[in-house]
């Protein structure tokens, strides 16, 4: 007699092979055999994900081009940066950020760096200052076309690091020096050098006066509070007063100096003992110091410069922010060095003798092994993240200082290079040799850091590649997304408080996932590849970004894009959809008013019909929203059926129906026990007629009796799935 068997989850995504024999496993009562093109929903369903939306070809085919986000304070103002060997190009909300109303340039005009001009036909960056240099010439950058573009330092070595604070983006690697990319405005962002030095000026024209004749030789350095912060500079060069006697009230030494701009107050030193040792005397808001014999505080001295990473063999390669400092790691002279600002003050890196709290810090770890530092990562402590294993500098509940710097390492698991991401109070990194995703966490039972392999159930997925990049769409559903490097783009649907995840796995038309990145958007986290199509008979990357997942039935046939490399008309009724030269000579699926034209079968006998041709597609009938885009195939299938501790397993079985439980969906799918014999849903004359379904369905297979029990599901459609269960009819044999 048959039986219903109800799989109500598969939050356990795609599981490997090897564990096909698990059943004792929990996670084989959720996983799926096959989870291509779907994605699994935090709630425990799969949906088909949406289309790749296509916003631009990169600048160059050079593989050494990266993504990266700045975060602005202002919701759905953030932007995506593409960044090549020697140029940033700027986009927002999936399109490019483009410049206009640019003045021409005025040769009356100072400009400085950021600045725009026109000249020729053409629009100029203005590298840095300029009065009288005419575009084009080395001080100016020229744009293509009207995209907004900067010149930058990286690329020619590879690919840089980056981490943002503020409105600032620290951007390092170990064969450049370090700069910043500041933040303006949207078409206007600064790259500076990094310098580790205040950021006031020390004064100068400092001499002094004595009080009275004497025998004595008094020495004074004094340095400038900056306003607001009150950081303070470095120290002046020397001004001595010989021939001196003691200073009194009544016969004081004069020490006097020029104003520093921006300058609150100013901070004396003295030296009355001929040691080359100052300490502190007094402050003044003026210009002028009247020593009237204080005592010297040798414990508080004027700071010591240390200019950093200035040379080559000595440019970090890794920055973070960490307790209001900022922190550098790795050198090639230092690849297990570490070095941190004053607190408060992110470029100096200025110390004291004897040494303060607030100083600047550096360190070197000291292992059982080689611990070139990979990452830096601020949690609840530092945590530092090597090739040897994991540590960590402080518990958090005391501040770093240079006469506190626990570092313990709590793992010897190591990483790689590609950056990681934190979820929550968690960090998922690439494992050295880059094949596994692991994740590291505070853990009370260990008081410490502990950590597991988030690949072990799907070890099929990255067994023998090397992910490439990682990062983290908390909403809609909390996915990780992978970047393997080749034609597979992995997905983890990673909830942690429910010990939660699941992985996926996605394929666009024989295209290469070569980089990921997420930017914080309007209603939900936009998140954006670099893929290497081939195009007209050439590779050729492209910037696409993963289309919203259509919630609302109403807004279906506008908003639903189940196609890559997509562009969507919205208008007026028309049969022609231009501007896909970036798809020219490839056969495209087409979606009108929510029914389909056209599923991309580029076997089909129809294919003809809908193959770009001078970037244009007809169709037969005029619609109002178009959506066209290369094919993809999402599908699903479930594991062998089996119970732990029963004789399901080397049962006969066969799959002779099959109840669905839909979410807003197209019921244009196709269900069987396996690949060969899948049959197409057909609505009956009973069911409701709606385009846009929720509910249960039911439908025969052609099953015949193995020992397998399994269950495919495939959309062949460019048109949305989700599946919330799987109720298969199994007949159970000897």
């Amino acid at each position: 007699m048959a039986e219903l068997v109800v799989q109500r989850s598969f939050g356990g995504g795609e599981l490997a092979p090897a564990i096909a024999a698990r059943a004792d496993l929990a996670a084989y009562t959720t996983g799926l055999r096959v989870c291509r093109n779907m994605i699994v929903l935090r709630a425990g369903g799969v949906a088909s994900r949406p289309g790749f939306r296509f916003v631009a070809a990169c600048k160059t085919n050079d593989p050494a081009v990266q993504l990266l986000r700045y975060v602005s304070e202002q919701i759905g103002e953030s932007v995506l940066i593409e960044a090549g060997v020697g140029y940033l190009r700027f986009f927002q909300d999936g399109a490019p950020v483009t410049v206009s109303g640019v003045p021409a340039w005025d040769s009356g005009t100072s400009y400085v760096a950021g600045d725009l001009v026109t000249s020729g036909g053409v629009t100029y960056y203005a590298r840095g200052a300029s009065l009288a240099s005419a575009p084009p010439g080395a001080t100016w950058y020229a744009l293509t076309g009207d995209l907004y573009e900067i010149p930058s330092p990286f690329g020619a070595h590879g690919l840089f690091n980056w981490v943002q604070s503020g409105r600032v983006i620290t951007m390092t690697h170990p064969e450049e020096p370090p700069h910043e990319l500041h933040f303006q405005a949207l078409t206007r962002w600064v790259i500076r050098p990094v310098v580790t030095e205040p950021s006031i000026a020390a004064p100068t024209g400092v001499s002094g006066t004595a009080g009275a004749a004497g025998t004595r030789t008094f020495a004074y350095q004094v340095t400038a509070a900056a306003t607001e912060t009150f950081e303070e500079s470095h120290p002046s060069a020397v001004a001595t007063v010989p021939s001196a006697a003691e200073p009194t009230p009544d016969a004081p030494h004069d020490v006097t100096w020029t104003a520093v701009t921006g300058a609150a107050e100013y901070y004396v030193y003295g030296d009355p003992y001929g040691n080359a040792v100052y300490g502190f005397l007094g402050t003044t808001t003026a210009t002028t110091f009247h020593d009237t014999g204080y005592v010297p505080d040798f414990s508080v001295t004027p700071p010591i410069p240390r200019p950093l990473f200035t040379a080559p063999n000595d440019y970090p390669a890794h920055a973070a922010y960490y307790q209001q400092r900022r922190w550098f790691a790795y050198t090639t002279n230092a690849p297990d060095g570490i070095w941190a600002s004053r607190i408060g003050f992110p470029s100096n890196f200025t110390i004291s003798s004897p040494l303060q709290d607030d100083d600047a810090l550096t360190l070197r770890l000291a292992g059982n092994t080689h611990h070139p530092v990979r990452h830096l990562v601020a949690l609840k402590s530092l945590v530092v993240m090597t090739d040897g294993g994991e540590w960590m500098l402080g518990d958090g509940a005391q501040p770093l200082t240079p006469t506190y710097l626990p570092a313990d390492q709590f793992a010897y698991v190591g990483v790689h290079d590609k950056q990681p991401v934190v979820v929550g109070n968690t960090i998922l990194y690439i494992q050295v040799r880059g094949s596994v995703l692991r994740e590291i966490r505070f853990a009370q039972q260990v008081d410490g850091l502990a950590g597991r392999d988030l690949t072990r159930f799907a070890s099929h997925l990255v067994d023998g590649h090397r992910l490439a990049r990682i990062d983290y769409a908390q909403v809609p559903d909390t996915l990780v997304w992978a970047a393997r490097g080749d034609d597979t783009l992995l997905g983890l649907t990673y909830i942690p408080e429910d010990d939660l995840w699941g992985w996926h796995r996605h394929d666009s038309a024989g295209a290469a996932f070569d980089d990921v990145c997420v930017v914080p958007e309007d209603l939900e986290d936009g998140v954006y590849v670099i893929v290497a199509r081939p195009v007209g008979g050439s590779l050729v990357r492209y910037i696409e970004r993963l289309a919203p997942r259509p919630l609302d039935p109403d807004a279906w046939a506008e908003e639903a894009v189940c196609v890559d490399s997509s562009l969507s008309y919205h208008g007026t009724p028309t049969t022609t959809v231009s501007g896909l030269d970036h798809l020219e000579g490839e056969v495209v699926a087409v979606v009108a008013d929510g029914a389909v034209v056209f599923n991309g079968d580029p076997d089909a006998a129809a294919a003809a019909g809908f193959t770009v041709t001078g970037g244009t597609i007809t169709i037969p009938t005029a619609a109002s929203d178009i959506h066209v885009g290369l094919r993809y195939v999402p599908e699903v299938e479930t594991l062998d059926l089996d119970v732990a501790g029963a004789s399901v397993r080397g049962a006969q079985k066969r799959v002779q129906g099959l109840h669905v439980l839909l979410e807003n969906s197209a019921r244009t799918f196709l269900a069987g026990p396996d690949a060969d014999h899948l049959l197409p849903f057909h609505v009956k004359p009973y069911d409701p007629t709606d385009v846009v379904f929720t509910g249960q369905v039911e439908m025969a297979t052609q099953g015949t009796f193995t020992k397998l029990g399994r269950v495919r599901i495939r959309q062949p459609d460019p048109l949305p799935l989700t599946i919330l269960g799987v109720l298969p009819l199994i007949d159970l044999g000897g």
